[in-house]
Protein backbone atom coordinates (compact mmCIF):
# COMPACT_ATOMS: atom_id res chain seq x y z
CA UNK A 1 0.00 0.00 0.00
CA UNK A 2 2.69 2.67 0.70
CA UNK A 3 6.17 2.31 -1.21
CA UNK A 4 9.42 2.02 0.83
CA UNK A 5 10.16 4.93 2.76
CA UNK A 6 11.82 7.91 0.17
CA UNK A 7 13.83 8.84 3.61
CA UNK A 8 15.33 7.12 6.79
CA UNK A 9 13.61 8.74 10.00
CA UNK A 10 14.60 6.06 12.42
CA UNK A 11 17.35 3.57 13.42
CA UNK A 12 17.16 0.60 11.45
CA UNK A 13 17.73 -2.27 14.18
CA UNK A 14 18.53 -5.11 12.28
CA UNK A 15 19.80 -6.00 8.92
CA UNK A 16 23.40 -4.69 7.14
CA UNK A 17 23.39 -1.31 9.23
CA UNK A 18 23.32 -3.80 12.07
CA UNK A 19 26.60 -5.71 11.16
CA UNK A 20 28.39 -2.69 10.20
CA UNK A 21 27.99 -1.28 13.95
CA UNK A 22 29.05 -4.11 15.48
CA UNK A 23 32.12 -4.29 13.45
CA UNK A 24 32.36 -0.55 14.38
CA UNK A 25 32.28 -1.81 18.18
CA UNK A 26 34.36 -4.24 18.03
CA UNK A 27 36.91 -1.95 16.34
CA UNK A 28 36.54 0.69 19.33
CA UNK A 29 37.11 -2.09 21.73
CA UNK A 30 40.04 -2.94 20.08
CA UNK A 31 41.21 0.84 20.57
CA UNK A 32 40.21 0.49 24.08
CA UNK A 33 42.10 -3.04 24.68
CA UNK A 34 45.43 -1.51 23.27
CA UNK A 35 44.94 1.93 25.22
CA UNK A 36 44.64 -0.09 28.69
CA UNK A 37 46.70 -3.63 27.88
CA UNK A 38 48.70 -2.38 31.18
CA UNK A 39 45.94 -2.38 33.90
CA UNK A 40 44.00 -5.02 31.58
CA UNK A 41 46.29 -7.89 32.59
CA UNK A 42 46.28 -7.86 36.10
CA UNK A 43 42.63 -6.35 35.68
CA UNK A 44 40.46 -8.99 33.24
CA UNK A 45 36.67 -7.97 35.06
CA UNK A 46 37.47 -4.41 34.26
CA UNK A 47 38.99 -5.06 31.10
CA UNK A 48 35.34 -6.88 30.32
CA UNK A 49 33.34 -4.29 31.73
CA UNK A 50 35.34 -1.34 29.88
CA UNK A 51 34.95 -3.12 26.68
CA UNK A 52 31.38 -3.92 26.95
CA UNK A 53 30.94 0.23 27.64
CA UNK A 54 33.12 1.23 24.85
CA UNK A 55 31.45 -1.55 22.48
CA UNK A 56 28.25 -0.84 23.87
CA UNK A 57 28.68 3.05 23.18
CA UNK A 58 29.88 2.34 19.57
CA UNK A 59 27.43 0.00 18.65
CA UNK A 60 24.47 1.90 19.50
CA UNK A 61 26.05 5.35 18.18
CA UNK A 62 26.36 3.89 14.80
CA UNK A 63 22.93 2.79 15.01
CA UNK A 64 21.87 5.69 15.91
CA UNK A 65 23.98 7.34 12.85
CA UNK A 66 21.97 5.59 10.19
CA UNK A 67 19.07 7.91 11.36
CA UNK A 68 17.87 10.91 10.26
CA UNK A 69 16.77 12.73 13.38
CA UNK A 70 19.00 10.47 15.67
CA UNK A 71 21.99 11.11 13.20
CA UNK A 72 23.63 13.55 15.97
CA UNK A 73 23.23 11.55 19.03
CA UNK A 74 24.50 8.65 17.48
CA UNK A 75 27.86 10.38 16.11
CA UNK A 76 28.54 11.88 19.68
CA UNK A 77 27.95 8.70 21.30
CA UNK A 78 30.26 7.63 18.14
CA UNK A 79 32.46 10.53 20.11
CA UNK A 80 31.98 9.34 23.68
CA UNK A 81 33.10 5.34 22.92
CA UNK A 82 36.56 6.84 21.19
CA UNK A 83 36.98 9.47 24.00
CA UNK A 84 36.40 6.24 27.16
CA UNK A 85 38.88 4.33 25.35
CA UNK A 86 41.18 6.82 25.06
CA UNK A 87 40.68 7.68 28.61
CA UNK A 88 42.93 4.57 29.49
CA UNK A 89 45.87 6.10 28.23
CA UNK A 90 46.58 7.18 31.63
CA UNK A 91 47.30 3.09 32.15
CA UNK A 92 50.67 3.50 30.64
CA UNK A 93 51.66 6.24 32.94
CA UNK A 94 54.28 7.55 30.14
CA UNK A 95 54.58 10.28 27.58
CA UNK A 96 51.45 12.57 26.69
CA UNK A 97 48.93 9.79 27.30
CA UNK A 98 48.26 10.87 30.98
CA UNK A 99 47.38 14.31 30.25
CA UNK A 100 45.65 13.02 26.87
CA UNK A 101 43.23 11.01 29.60
CA UNK A 102 42.04 13.89 31.33
CA UNK A 103 40.57 15.99 28.42
CA UNK A 104 39.31 12.11 26.88
CA UNK A 105 37.30 11.91 29.90
CA UNK A 106 35.78 15.22 29.71
CA UNK A 107 35.07 14.55 26.62
CA UNK A 108 32.88 11.26 27.26
CA UNK A 109 30.95 12.78 29.41
CA UNK A 110 30.45 16.16 27.03
CA UNK A 111 29.37 14.00 24.65
CA UNK A 112 26.88 11.44 26.50
CA UNK A 113 25.40 14.29 27.79
CA UNK A 114 24.56 16.56 25.19
CA UNK A 115 24.02 13.89 22.89
CA UNK A 116 20.95 12.64 25.70
CA UNK A 117 20.08 16.21 25.24
CA UNK A 118 19.99 16.35 21.14
CA UNK A 119 17.69 12.73 21.42
CA UNK A 120 15.38 12.46 19.72
CA UNK A 121 14.69 15.29 17.95
CA UNK A 122 18.77 16.14 16.94
CA UNK A 123 18.57 19.10 17.95
CA UNK A 124 19.23 20.95 21.33
CA UNK A 125 15.67 22.61 21.50
CA UNK A 126 15.37 24.54 24.73
CA UNK A 127 17.34 27.64 26.12
CA UNK A 128 18.04 25.39 29.06
CA UNK A 129 19.59 22.76 27.14
CA UNK A 130 21.90 24.84 25.44
CA UNK A 131 23.31 27.00 28.14
CA UNK A 132 23.96 23.27 29.57
CA UNK A 133 25.94 22.12 27.19
CA UNK A 134 28.01 25.71 27.35
CA UNK A 135 28.52 25.36 30.51
CA UNK A 136 29.58 21.51 30.21
CA UNK A 137 31.96 22.80 27.71
CA UNK A 138 33.76 25.45 29.50
CA UNK A 139 33.59 23.37 32.92
CA UNK A 140 35.05 20.22 31.41
CA UNK A 141 37.78 21.77 28.66
CA UNK A 142 38.95 23.89 31.33
CA UNK A 143 39.54 21.66 33.85
CA UNK A 144 42.08 19.21 33.18
CA UNK A 145 43.77 22.33 31.73
CA UNK A 146 43.94 23.72 35.23
CA UNK A 147 44.92 20.56 36.59
CA UNK A 148 48.04 19.89 34.88
CA UNK A 149 48.92 23.23 34.36
CA UNK A 150 49.29 24.15 38.16
CA UNK A 151 51.21 20.40 39.52
CA UNK A 152 54.09 18.19 38.72
CA UNK A 153 52.32 14.14 37.64
CA UNK A 154 53.32 12.58 40.66
CA UNK A 155 50.63 15.02 42.40
CA UNK A 156 48.28 13.42 39.85
CA UNK A 157 48.80 9.74 40.13
CA UNK A 158 51.35 9.51 37.25
CA UNK A 159 55.15 9.31 36.98
CA UNK A 160 57.98 11.37 36.21
CA UNK A 161 58.39 9.71 32.72
CA UNK A 162 54.75 11.53 31.88
CA UNK A 163 54.80 14.27 29.73
CA UNK A 164 53.79 17.12 31.58
CA UNK A 165 54.00 20.56 30.65
CA UNK A 166 53.32 22.36 34.04
CA UNK A 167 54.41 26.16 34.03
CA UNK A 168 52.56 27.66 37.05
CA UNK A 169 53.55 24.66 39.60
CA UNK A 170 51.90 25.37 43.06
CA UNK A 171 50.70 22.70 45.29
CA UNK A 172 48.45 25.14 47.23
CA UNK A 173 47.32 26.28 43.75
CA UNK A 174 47.03 22.96 42.93
CA UNK A 175 44.57 21.84 45.85
CA UNK A 176 42.93 25.02 45.48
CA UNK A 177 41.62 23.95 41.78
CA UNK A 178 41.21 20.48 42.77
CA UNK A 179 38.50 21.61 45.04
CA UNK A 180 36.99 24.23 43.03
CA UNK A 181 36.87 21.34 40.26
CA UNK A 182 35.05 19.18 42.71
CA UNK A 183 32.30 21.38 43.38
CA UNK A 184 31.77 22.37 39.95
CA UNK A 185 31.62 19.06 38.96
CA UNK A 186 28.95 18.42 41.29
CA UNK A 187 27.11 21.40 40.14
CA UNK A 188 27.38 20.08 36.44
CA UNK A 189 25.66 16.90 37.36
CA UNK A 190 23.31 18.35 39.65
CA UNK A 191 21.93 21.11 36.51
CA UNK A 192 21.95 18.29 34.12
CA UNK A 193 19.68 16.55 35.79
CA UNK A 194 17.32 19.95 36.49
CA UNK A 195 17.29 20.34 32.90
CA UNK A 196 16.45 16.37 32.01
CA UNK A 197 13.63 17.03 34.50
CA UNK A 198 12.12 20.47 32.96
CA UNK A 199 12.24 18.88 29.39
CA UNK A 200 9.82 15.92 30.50
CA UNK A 201 6.52 18.21 30.95
CA UNK A 202 7.32 20.42 27.87
CA UNK A 203 7.33 16.46 25.58
CA UNK A 204 4.22 15.01 24.12
CA UNK A 205 3.06 11.23 25.47
CA UNK A 206 5.17 9.54 22.68
CA UNK A 207 8.35 11.33 22.94
CA UNK A 208 8.01 11.01 27.07
CA UNK A 209 7.86 7.60 27.08
CA UNK A 210 10.81 7.11 24.58
CA UNK A 211 12.67 9.55 26.17
CA UNK A 212 12.21 8.94 29.70
CA UNK A 213 14.16 5.72 29.92
CA UNK A 214 17.77 7.25 28.94
CA UNK A 215 16.69 10.47 30.88
CA UNK A 216 16.83 8.38 33.69
CA UNK A 217 19.89 6.45 33.01
CA UNK A 218 22.07 9.27 31.94
CA UNK A 219 21.03 11.82 35.60
CA UNK A 220 22.29 8.02 37.20
CA UNK A 221 25.44 8.45 35.20
CA UNK A 222 25.09 12.21 35.82
CA UNK A 223 25.42 11.38 39.95
CA UNK A 224 27.54 8.62 39.66
CA UNK A 225 29.92 10.44 37.79
CA UNK A 226 30.37 13.35 40.29
CA UNK A 227 30.59 11.07 43.27
CA UNK A 228 33.04 9.12 42.07
CA UNK A 229 35.08 11.86 40.46
CA UNK A 230 35.26 13.27 43.87
CA UNK A 231 37.99 11.08 45.80
CA UNK A 232 40.29 11.65 42.14
CA UNK A 233 40.25 15.54 44.05
CA UNK A 234 42.82 14.68 46.10
CA UNK A 235 46.81 15.17 45.51
CA UNK A 236 48.04 12.10 46.97
CA UNK A 237 45.86 9.19 44.73
CA UNK A 238 47.41 6.60 43.66
CA UNK A 239 47.22 5.88 39.85
CA UNK A 240 45.91 2.32 40.84
CA UNK A 241 43.21 3.90 42.37
CA UNK A 242 42.55 6.73 39.91
CA UNK A 243 42.03 3.25 37.19
CA UNK A 244 39.25 1.75 39.77
CA UNK A 245 37.26 4.74 40.11
CA UNK A 246 37.46 5.28 35.62
CA UNK A 247 36.52 1.35 35.87
CA UNK A 248 33.95 2.55 38.13
CA UNK A 249 32.75 5.34 36.25
CA UNK A 250 32.81 3.36 32.59
CA UNK A 251 30.71 0.00 34.29
CA UNK A 252 27.83 2.67 35.45
CA UNK A 253 27.76 4.52 31.41
CA UNK A 254 26.79 1.25 30.46
CA UNK A 255 23.42 1.58 31.50
CA UNK A 256 23.07 4.90 28.98
CA UNK A 257 23.58 2.75 25.62
CA UNK A 258 21.23 -0.37 27.50
CA UNK A 259 18.61 2.17 27.90
CA UNK A 260 18.77 3.26 24.40
CA UNK A 261 18.22 0.20 23.28
CA UNK A 262 15.50 -0.84 25.73
CA UNK A 263 13.97 2.49 23.94
CA UNK A 264 14.83 1.27 21.00
CA UNK A 265 13.02 -2.51 21.55
CA UNK A 266 10.26 -0.52 22.81
CA UNK A 267 9.38 1.48 19.91
CA UNK A 268 9.22 -2.00 17.41
CA UNK A 269 6.73 -3.73 19.92
CA UNK A 270 4.89 -0.03 19.83
CA UNK A 271 5.05 -0.36 16.24
CA UNK A 272 3.76 -4.18 16.08
CA UNK A 273 0.86 -3.12 18.50
CA UNK A 274 -0.52 -0.05 16.69
CA UNK A 275 -0.66 -2.41 13.40
CA UNK A 276 -2.62 -4.77 16.33
CA UNK A 277 -4.60 -2.10 16.77
CA UNK A 278 -5.32 -0.71 13.89
CA UNK A 279 -6.73 -4.09 12.25
CA UNK A 280 -8.97 -3.76 15.77
CA UNK A 281 -10.03 -0.53 15.41
CA UNK A 282 -11.08 -0.12 11.79
CA UNK A 283 -13.40 -3.08 11.38
CA UNK A 284 -16.03 -2.38 9.95
CA UNK A 285 -14.34 0.28 7.87
CA UNK A 286 -15.32 3.85 7.72
CA UNK A 287 -14.10 7.22 6.57
CA UNK A 288 -14.46 8.57 9.94
CA UNK A 289 -13.61 4.81 11.87
CA UNK A 290 -10.05 4.74 9.64
CA UNK A 291 -9.40 8.80 11.31
CA UNK A 292 -10.78 8.41 14.74
CA UNK A 293 -8.42 4.55 15.07
CA UNK A 294 -5.11 6.74 13.63
CA UNK A 295 -6.14 9.78 15.99
CA UNK A 296 -6.48 7.09 18.92
CA UNK A 297 -3.34 4.56 18.01
CA UNK A 298 -0.97 8.14 17.58
CA UNK A 299 -2.18 9.82 20.65
CA UNK A 300 -3.17 12.92 18.44
CA UNK A 301 -6.89 13.77 18.79
CA UNK A 302 -6.20 16.72 16.32
CA UNK A 303 -5.17 14.72 13.34
CA UNK A 304 -6.27 14.95 9.97
CA UNK A 305 -7.27 12.68 7.44
CA UNK A 306 -8.52 13.38 3.67
CA UNK A 307 -8.82 10.82 0.56
CA UNK A 308 -7.76 11.39 -3.04
CA UNK A 309 -11.19 11.49 -5.04
CA UNK A 310 -9.88 10.41 -8.49
CA UNK A 311 -12.80 11.51 -10.52
CA UNK A 312 -13.01 15.06 -9.00
CA UNK A 313 -9.12 14.75 -8.71
CA UNK A 314 -8.87 16.80 -5.28
CA UNK A 315 -8.82 15.82 -2.08
CA UNK A 316 -11.63 15.49 0.28
CA UNK A 317 -12.94 15.78 3.73
CA UNK A 318 -14.39 12.88 5.79
CA UNK A 319 -17.24 14.27 4.47
CA UNK A 320 -16.98 14.63 0.72
CA UNK A 321 -16.16 17.95 0.37
CA UNK A 322 -12.98 19.37 -1.59
CA UNK A 323 -10.15 20.57 0.59
CA UNK A 324 -7.48 22.54 -1.51
CA UNK A 325 -3.99 21.77 0.74
CA UNK A 326 -1.00 23.48 -0.15
CA UNK A 327 1.64 21.37 0.76
CA UNK A 328 0.57 17.13 0.93
CA UNK A 329 3.97 16.02 2.43
CA UNK A 330 6.49 17.79 4.81
CA UNK A 331 5.62 20.54 7.41
CA UNK A 332 2.75 22.69 7.45
CA UNK A 333 2.36 26.08 6.66
CA UNK A 334 3.59 27.83 10.43
CA UNK A 335 5.77 24.62 11.12
CA UNK A 336 3.67 23.30 14.05
CA UNK A 337 2.09 20.41 12.09
CA UNK A 338 3.23 18.37 9.63
CA UNK A 339 1.23 15.95 6.52
CA UNK A 340 2.15 12.27 5.45
CA UNK A 341 1.34 11.78 2.16
CA UNK A 342 -0.07 8.17 1.67
CA UNK A 343 -0.08 6.33 -1.71
CA UNK A 344 -1.11 3.45 -3.19
CA UNK A 345 1.20 0.16 -4.23
CA UNK A 346 0.86 1.75 -7.85
CA UNK A 347 1.71 4.78 -6.47
CA UNK A 348 -1.16 5.99 -7.23
CA UNK A 349 -2.20 8.98 -4.99
CA UNK A 350 -4.57 7.65 -1.75
CA UNK A 351 -4.51 10.36 1.11
CA UNK A 352 -2.85 12.99 3.06
CA UNK A 353 -2.46 12.79 7.36
CA UNK A 354 -1.78 16.17 8.97
CA UNK A 355 -0.04 15.14 12.50
CA UNK A 356 0.94 17.27 15.28
CA UNK A 357 4.37 18.32 15.14
CA UNK A 358 5.47 15.71 17.67
CA UNK A 359 5.03 12.82 16.04
CA UNK A 360 7.40 14.13 13.46
CA UNK A 361 10.05 12.40 16.11
CA UNK A 362 7.79 9.42 15.53
CA UNK A 363 7.75 8.68 11.76
CA UNK A 364 8.38 5.21 11.93
CA UNK A 365 5.21 4.43 14.60
CA UNK A 366 2.97 6.83 12.25
CA UNK A 367 4.53 4.86 8.90
CA UNK A 368 3.65 1.18 11.03
CA UNK A 369 0.18 2.33 11.27
CA UNK A 370 -0.40 3.54 8.01
CA UNK A 371 0.88 0.62 6.67
CA UNK A 372 -1.20 -1.45 8.86
CA UNK A 373 -4.31 0.30 7.68
CA UNK A 374 -3.20 0.16 4.24
CA UNK A 375 -5.94 -2.00 3.34
CA UNK A 376 -8.63 -0.05 5.27
CA UNK A 377 -6.95 3.45 3.70
CA UNK A 378 -8.01 2.05 0.64
CA UNK A 379 -11.99 0.69 1.47
CA UNK A 380 -12.29 4.30 2.78
CA UNK A 381 -11.48 6.07 -0.27
CA UNK A 382 -14.20 4.29 -1.88
CA UNK A 383 -16.44 5.70 0.67
CA UNK A 384 -14.82 9.25 0.85
CA UNK A 385 -14.96 8.94 -3.18
CA UNK A 386 -18.65 8.22 -3.48
CA UNK A 387 -19.33 10.80 -0.91
CA UNK A 388 -18.00 12.60 -2.78
CA UNK A 389 -19.89 12.29 -5.29
CA UNK A 390 -22.84 12.29 -3.06
CA UNK A 391 -21.61 15.77 -2.22
CA UNK A 392 -21.87 17.32 -5.85
CA UNK A 393 -25.19 16.02 -6.14
CA UNK A 394 -26.01 17.68 -2.60
CA UNK A 395 -24.07 21.03 -3.27
CA UNK A 396 -25.91 21.09 -6.99
CA UNK A 397 -29.45 20.59 -5.14
CA UNK A 398 -28.56 23.01 -2.26
CA UNK A 399 -27.70 25.69 -5.59
CA UNK A 400 -30.98 24.60 -6.97
CA UNK A 401 -33.27 25.44 -3.56
CA UNK A 402 -31.26 28.56 -3.80
CA UNK A 403 -31.89 29.63 -6.80
CA UNK A 404 -35.74 28.49 -6.59
CA UNK A 405 -35.52 30.59 -3.26
CA UNK A 406 -34.31 34.06 -5.55
CA UNK A 407 -36.76 33.58 -8.10
CA UNK A 408 -39.82 33.17 -5.96
CA UNK A 409 -38.62 36.27 -4.22
CA UNK A 410 -38.32 37.93 -7.66
CA UNK A 411 -41.51 36.55 -8.93
CA UNK A 412 -43.50 37.93 -5.71
CA UNK A 413 -41.59 41.19 -6.38
CA UNK A 414 -42.75 41.07 -10.14
CA UNK A 415 -46.34 39.95 -9.19
CA UNK A 416 -46.65 42.87 -6.75
CA UNK A 417 -44.65 45.98 -8.74
CA UNK A 418 -46.03 44.64 -11.39
CA UNK A 419 -49.46 42.83 -12.62
CA UNK A 420 -50.59 43.80 -8.81
CA UNK A 421 -50.06 47.45 -9.64
CA UNK A 422 -51.91 47.12 -13.19
CA UNK A 423 -54.63 45.36 -12.25
CA UNK A 424 -54.92 48.03 -9.60
CA UNK A 425 -54.66 51.28 -12.21
CA UNK A 426 -57.18 49.19 -14.31
CA UNK A 427 -59.75 48.84 -11.54
CA UNK A 428 -59.96 52.33 -10.52
CA UNK A 429 -59.56 53.15 -14.71
CA UNK A 430 -62.89 51.12 -14.96
CA UNK A 431 -64.44 52.90 -11.58
CA UNK A 432 -63.77 56.26 -13.02
CA UNK A 433 -65.52 54.61 -16.33
CA UNK A 434 -68.70 53.76 -14.31
CA UNK A 435 -68.73 57.05 -13.01
CA UNK A 436 -68.66 59.37 -16.23
CA UNK A 437 -70.85 57.54 -18.17
CA UNK A 438 -74.51 57.94 -18.96
CA UNK A 439 -74.94 54.73 -20.58
CA UNK A 440 -76.95 52.69 -18.54
CA UNK A 441 -75.61 49.10 -20.27
CA UNK A 442 -71.59 50.98 -20.38
CA UNK A 443 -71.81 51.42 -16.65
CA UNK A 444 -73.54 48.15 -15.98
CA UNK A 445 -70.58 46.05 -18.02
CA UNK A 446 -68.04 48.46 -16.27
CA UNK A 447 -69.16 46.98 -12.78
CA UNK A 448 -69.19 43.71 -14.11
CA UNK A 449 -65.48 43.99 -15.24
CA UNK A 450 -64.43 45.59 -12.18
CA UNK A 451 -65.94 42.69 -9.59
CA UNK A 452 -64.07 40.30 -12.11
CA UNK A 453 -61.06 42.50 -12.00
CA UNK A 454 -61.01 42.66 -8.18
CA UNK A 455 -61.63 38.74 -7.79
CA UNK A 456 -58.59 38.06 -9.88
CA UNK A 457 -56.87 40.45 -8.01
CA UNK A 458 -57.45 38.79 -4.63
CA UNK A 459 -56.64 35.45 -6.25
CA UNK A 460 -53.27 37.13 -7.52
CA UNK A 461 -52.68 37.98 -4.09
CA UNK A 462 -53.23 34.57 -2.65
CA UNK A 463 -51.12 33.20 -5.03
CA UNK A 464 -48.46 35.59 -3.63
CA UNK A 465 -49.31 35.07 -0.08
CA UNK A 466 -48.37 30.99 -1.35
CA UNK A 467 -45.57 31.93 -2.80
CA UNK A 468 -43.20 33.89 0.10
CA UNK A 469 -46.24 35.35 2.94
CA UNK A 470 -44.74 39.06 2.79
CA UNK A 471 -45.20 38.38 7.42
CA UNK A 472 -42.39 35.61 6.34
CA UNK A 473 -39.97 38.15 4.67
CA UNK A 474 -40.78 40.73 7.42
CA UNK A 475 -41.06 39.20 10.87
CA UNK A 476 -39.96 35.17 10.41
CA UNK A 477 -41.07 31.89 10.80
CA UNK A 478 -43.49 32.56 14.16
CA UNK A 479 -45.58 35.65 12.68
CA UNK A 480 -46.04 33.68 9.33
CA UNK A 481 -46.68 30.67 10.83
CA UNK A 482 -49.24 32.02 13.05
CA UNK A 483 -51.29 33.23 10.43
CA UNK A 484 -51.14 29.79 9.17
CA UNK A 485 -52.40 27.27 12.10
CA UNK A 486 -55.46 30.00 12.03
CA UNK A 487 -57.29 27.88 9.56
CA UNK A 488 -56.97 24.68 12.34
CA UNK A 489 -58.50 26.83 15.09
CA UNK A 490 -56.88 26.15 18.41
CA UNK A 491 -55.68 22.66 17.82
CA UNK A 492 -52.27 23.48 17.19
CA UNK A 493 -49.59 25.16 19.48
CA UNK A 494 -46.71 27.33 18.52
CA UNK A 495 -43.17 28.16 20.44
CA UNK A 496 -41.00 29.51 17.44
CA UNK A 497 -37.35 31.28 18.54
CA UNK A 498 -37.90 34.65 16.40
CA UNK A 499 -34.57 35.25 15.85
CA UNK A 500 -34.39 35.31 11.93
CA UNK A 501 -32.24 32.84 9.39
CA UNK A 502 -31.01 32.44 5.72
CA UNK A 503 -33.75 33.16 3.02
CA UNK A 504 -33.64 29.65 1.67
CA UNK A 505 -33.42 28.18 5.33
CA UNK A 506 -36.46 30.45 6.16
CA UNK A 507 -38.25 29.90 3.03
CA UNK A 508 -37.51 25.66 2.78
CA UNK A 509 -38.87 25.41 6.63
CA UNK A 510 -41.75 27.08 6.37
CA UNK A 511 -42.80 25.38 3.32
CA UNK A 512 -41.96 22.09 5.25
CA UNK A 513 -43.92 22.87 8.77
CA UNK A 514 -47.35 23.91 6.20
CA UNK A 515 -46.90 20.59 4.20
CA UNK A 516 -46.30 19.07 7.90
CA UNK A 517 -49.29 20.28 9.60
CA UNK A 518 -51.60 20.23 6.64
CA UNK A 519 -50.59 16.19 7.13
CA UNK A 520 -51.10 16.01 10.58
CA UNK A 521 -54.42 17.90 10.13
CA UNK A 522 -55.82 16.71 7.55
CA UNK A 523 -54.73 13.04 6.95
CA UNK A 524 -53.51 12.16 10.35
CA UNK A 525 -56.76 13.72 11.74
CA UNK A 526 -54.45 14.87 14.33
CA UNK A 527 -56.46 16.79 17.47
CA UNK A 528 -53.48 18.35 19.28
CA UNK A 529 -50.49 19.51 17.16
CA UNK A 530 -47.43 21.04 18.94
CA UNK A 531 -44.75 22.93 16.79
CA UNK A 532 -41.86 23.79 18.09
CA UNK A 533 -38.70 26.02 16.34
CA UNK A 534 -35.20 26.52 18.46
CA UNK A 535 -31.37 26.91 17.95
CA UNK A 536 -29.56 23.84 19.09
CA UNK A 537 -25.57 24.84 19.35
CA UNK A 538 -25.05 25.21 15.26
CA UNK A 539 -28.55 23.68 14.36
CA UNK A 540 -32.35 24.95 13.49
CA UNK A 541 -34.03 22.47 14.79
CA UNK A 542 -38.09 22.03 14.00
CA UNK A 543 -40.37 19.64 16.08
CA UNK A 544 -44.11 18.83 14.56
CA UNK A 545 -45.88 16.61 17.66
CA UNK A 546 -49.34 15.01 16.29
CA UNK A 547 -51.65 12.47 18.20
CA UNK A 548 -52.90 11.35 14.77
CA UNK A 549 -52.95 7.84 13.31
CA UNK A 550 -50.49 7.81 10.13
CA UNK A 551 -51.03 4.44 7.70
CA UNK A 552 -48.15 2.42 7.45
CA UNK A 553 -45.90 3.92 4.89
CA UNK A 554 -47.53 7.20 4.30
CA UNK A 555 -45.87 10.49 5.25
CA UNK A 556 -44.85 13.74 4.10
CA UNK A 557 -42.28 13.45 1.72
CA UNK A 558 -40.33 16.87 2.83
CA UNK A 559 -36.66 15.09 3.30
CA UNK A 560 -35.31 16.02 -0.45
CA UNK A 561 -35.56 19.97 -0.06
CA UNK A 562 -33.74 19.61 3.73
CA UNK A 563 -30.98 16.94 2.89
CA UNK A 564 -30.33 19.85 -0.06
CA UNK A 565 -29.55 22.06 2.63
CA UNK A 566 -26.96 19.47 4.53
CA UNK A 567 -30.12 18.78 6.90
CA UNK A 568 -31.42 16.15 7.99
CA UNK A 569 -35.80 14.29 9.16
CA UNK A 570 -36.25 12.13 11.50
CA UNK A 571 -39.91 10.32 12.19
CA UNK A 572 -40.38 9.29 15.90
CA UNK A 573 -43.06 7.34 16.45
CA UNK A 574 -41.41 5.58 19.35
CA UNK A 575 -44.34 7.03 22.00
CA UNK A 576 -47.75 5.62 21.76
CA UNK A 577 -50.40 7.71 20.46
CA UNK A 578 -47.69 10.15 19.33
CA UNK A 579 -45.93 11.40 16.16
CA UNK A 580 -43.18 13.45 15.97
CA UNK A 581 -41.36 15.04 12.75
CA UNK A 582 -37.99 16.27 13.56
CA UNK A 583 -36.14 18.80 10.69
CA UNK A 584 -32.74 19.68 11.50
CA UNK A 585 -30.85 22.18 9.44
CA UNK A 586 -27.34 23.45 9.52
CA UNK A 587 -27.97 27.48 10.77
CA UNK A 588 -24.55 28.95 10.95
Amino acid sequence: MIPAPRKRWSPPWFGAEAKRALGVGVIVAALATGCGWPYWQAHPVAMAVTLAGCGGFAVVGALLATGRRTRTTGRLFLVASIAWALNWLASWNAGIGPVLSGYAQAGFYLAIGVGVLVYPSGRLEHRADRAWAVLAAVILASGPTALWVTSEPEWAAFSSRAIWPAPFVDRELFRDVLWLYGVLYVVLAVTFVVVLLLRLPRMGRLRRALVLPVSLAMGLVGVSAALTQRPLMEDSIGLDELLRVYTIQGAVGIVVPLALLASGLRVRIAELAVAGRMLRLTAPVSVRRVRDALREVLHDPTLELWFWAPTERVYVDPEGRPVALTGRDGPCPGGARWREEVRTAAGEPLAVVELGGSLRDHASRVEAALVAGGRALETAQLQATVQANLEQVRAAYERLVRAESRERERLVRDLHDGAQQRLLALGAMLATLAAVTGDPEVKERAHRCREELLAALAELRSLVREVRPALLAQDGLGPALEVVTERFGGRVRLDVTARRFALEIESTLFAVLCEALSYAVERARARQVSVRVRVVQRSLVAEVSDDGTRPDGDGADISGRIRALRGHVEIDGSVPGTTTVRVVLPCE
